[in-house]
């Protein structure tokens, strides 16, 4: 057995400071979707307030699976809302996001290989 301590700030940050806010694993892919905040002040505001990106992990379900991982934002304040489209080998989804008084609405398509905006 062997016990080796992480070097890698960023995997260390990612694990230890997002939350899982959607996951679906139905049909040919699973899909997990993680919020990390960019840190105090990264929303622009003078309340210090943070921003967050997306990170959205994806993987087939097979013995030695094709996986991948994006990345996207800043979003202030999101949310993920529902998804909203499921095919064999892609899922939609909407994210809310932005001031309590003006949220915004944002649908993304992910398959393994990319992560889109749809229309």
């Amino acid at each position: 057995m062997k016990i080796a301590r992480s070097e890698n700030d960023r995997l260390i940050k990612v694990l230890n400071n997002s939350e899982l806010i959607g996951e679906n694993r139905e049909n040919y892919l699973s899909v997990k979707i993680f919020t990390i905040d960019n840190g105090t002040g990264s929303a622009g505001f003078e309340s210090s307030e943070v921003s967050h990106n997306l990170l959205i992990a994806v993987s087939e379900f097979d013995e030695e699976p094709n996986q991948s991982l994006f990345e996207i934002g800043p979003f202030y304040n999101p949310k993920f809302v529902k998804w909203t489209n499921e095919k064999e080998y892609e899922k939609e989804f909407e994210i809310e996001y932005g001031i309590y008084s003006n949220r915004k609405t944002i649908k993304l398509k992910i398959n393994i290989n990319e992560l889109k905006m749809a229309k």
